[in-house]
């Protein structure tokens, strides 16, 4: 008998998390959709959390486990789960912490499924304290590009969407994520891939919270070279960001050799150049500088000193 692999595969990239992982696991395995594979492919320097995945593993045959045998960094472990999905129809990342609704599955496939345009499915995002209490958020993001034409696509993803961080862990047609360069080494994968993914197909956002974060560490640029790329941090990534992911973007959606027909070629340079004037505004909000955080609360001493400077000027006058 003839078995088809499942239509969708999950992919788990796990970094030391202990506290939340069962439970994570846990609402992935209790999914109303069930024709799927979960990979878990393990960059702790924790053994707990490989302990926790193989002994699911015993119990859910659905369960791939993999410890990396070196340090991967984000990036790496990504990426790697999409190598593993070999020739699933849909893939999506699944944390190792946050906790999905019951019918989170079985709606991003049914959307993806009603929309052939559609190349990225995601819901409205509920939000979690690290302890798993309700986090109240303020601003719901809703963002979807059914209708518009490819140039309207590529503008609205560029100038109107937000939340990137949470739509790139809807689901995605993994042809096309494959497409799109899945994760570039670069600052902000995520916010890449989906302008990268903008110039195949739609994005279409499901009306209901099926998807709960939650929350870890506050966000800075330190923390996250550390995270995204391990001990190898490339050269650039101490550059200004806007400027060396509007490169990138130019390079690869424009200027290569496979970049595509003329008319994509088109959509890459105006994609770089889009993504380059919103986001040269920003910089400062995720750069060597400071995080949009570290500006926000004034962390950082020499930002500490340059506060109270001006409050002694302002006393003065």
């Amino acid at each position: 008998m003839i078995h088809n692999p499942p239509r969708v595969c999950l992919g788990m990239p796990v970094y030391n998390q202990v506290q939340a992982l069962r439970e994570a696991l846990d609402a992935i395995l209790r999914q109303s959709y069930t024709d799927f594979r979960l990979v878990a492919l393990d960059d702790s320097t924790d053994p707990e959390p490989g302990r926790i995945l193989q002994e699911a593993a015993k119990r859910d045959a659905r369960i791939q486990y993999r410890a990396n045998s070196e340090r991967q960094g984000l990036i790496g472990n990504w990426r790697a789960c999409v190598q593993a999905a070999g020739n699933a129809e849909f893939f999506a990342w699944v944390s190792d912490h946050d906790l999905h609704e019951p019918r989170w599955l079985e709606s991003l496939v049914r959307t993806l499924e009603e929309h052939p345009t559609a190349v990225l499915a995601y819901p409205l995002t509920g939000h979690l304290e690290a302890d798993g209490g309700p986090r109240k958020k303020k601003k719901v993001h809703r963002f979807a590009t059914f209708g518009l034409s490819p140039a309207q696509r590529v503008r609205a993803v560029c100038r109107e969407a937000k939340g990137f961080g949470k739509m790139v862990y809807g689901l995605f047609r993994l042809e096309a994520l494959k497409r799109a360069g899945v994760l570039r080494r670069l600052l902000t994968p995520d916010v890449v891939l989906l302008l990268e993914l903008s110039l195949f197909g739609d994005f279409v956002q499901v009306p209901e919270v099926l998807w709960y974060r939650r929350k870890t560490a506050e966000f800075s640029v330190d923390r996250q070279r550390k995270a995204l790329f391990g001990a190898a941090v490339p050269w650039y990534a101490h550059l200004p960001w806007p400027l060396v992911n509007s490169a990138a973007l130019l390079w690869n959606r424009s200027l290569r050799r496979d970049a595509g027909p003329w008319n994509r070629r088109l959509l890459g340079l105006s994609l770089a150049a889009l993504y380059f004037t919103r986001w040269i505004g920003k910089y400062g909000e995720g750069s060597w500088i400071g995080s949009y955080h570290e500006w926000r609360h004034g962390k950082k001493p020499w930002m500490k000193r340059i506060k109270k400077r001006l409050r002694s000027r302002h006393a003065e006058t």
